[in-house]
C-alpha cells in the first residue's frame, strides 16, 4: 500500500484512492497505473486528510462502508474547504443504499460519480476519464511517441 506518495514521478494526473480493503486498493492502483495515472492509495488512516491537502490530487475515489462514518466524514470535510471542494470525487460502495444516499445528498458530500462494487472495470475507468480525462496531456503523449 502506498502511504502518501504518488507511485511514479511523472506529471501525469494524480488519483488518490481511499478504501479499507487492501485487495481493492491494489486492483484499482494497477488499473489506473496501466492507464498512466499517478496513484496514491490508503485505507482510512488518521493522516488521510493531511495527505489529500498536501498532494492536491486531480481525483479522489472514496469507499463508503456500512456502519462506518469515516468515508462520510471525509467527504463532508472535503466539501467544506476551498482547497479541496473542487476536487472531483468518485464514491463507491457495495451497498446501493449508501450510493443512493450519497447521490441524493451530493450537495453535502460532493460526489460526481457513484460506482457500485463489485465494479465493472470499464465503468470505473469511464468515470475517471469523464471527470479528469486521460492521464497524460496531449502534449505529454506526443513527446513520448517516437518520431516516424
Amino acid at each position: 500500500m502506498n502511504a502518501g506518495q504518488p507511485t511514479n514521478s511523472s506529471e501525469n494526473k494524480h488519483v488518490f484512492v481511499i478504501n479499507g480493503a487492501s485487495a481493492v486498493l491494489e486492483l484499482v492502483r494497477e488499473l489506473l497505473e496501466e492507464e498512466a495515472y499517478n496513484v496514491t492509495t490508503t485505507n482510512f488512516v488518521p493522516r488521510t486528510w493531511d495527505q489529500i491537502s498536501v498532494l492536491q490530487p486531480d481525483l479522489l475515489m472514496v469507499d463508503l462502508v456500512v456502519g462506518q462514518r469515516q468515508g462520510w466524514d471525509l467527504l463532508e470535510r472535503l466539501h467544506q474547504y476551498l482547497s479541496t471542494t473542487n476536487i472531483p470525487v468518485i464514491i463507491f460502495s457495495t451497498d446501493p443504499r449508501l450510493l443512493s444516499r450519497a447521490e441524493e445528498q451530493a450537495h453535502r458530500y460532493g460526489g460526481q460519480r457513484f460506482v457500485a462494487k463489485p465494479f465493472d472495470i470499464k465503468i470505473l475507468l469511464s468515470a475517471v476519464h469523464q471527470l479528469i480525462g486521460p492521464a497524460e496531456s496531449a502534449e505529454q503523449a506526443a513527446q513520448q511517441r517516437p518520431n516516424t
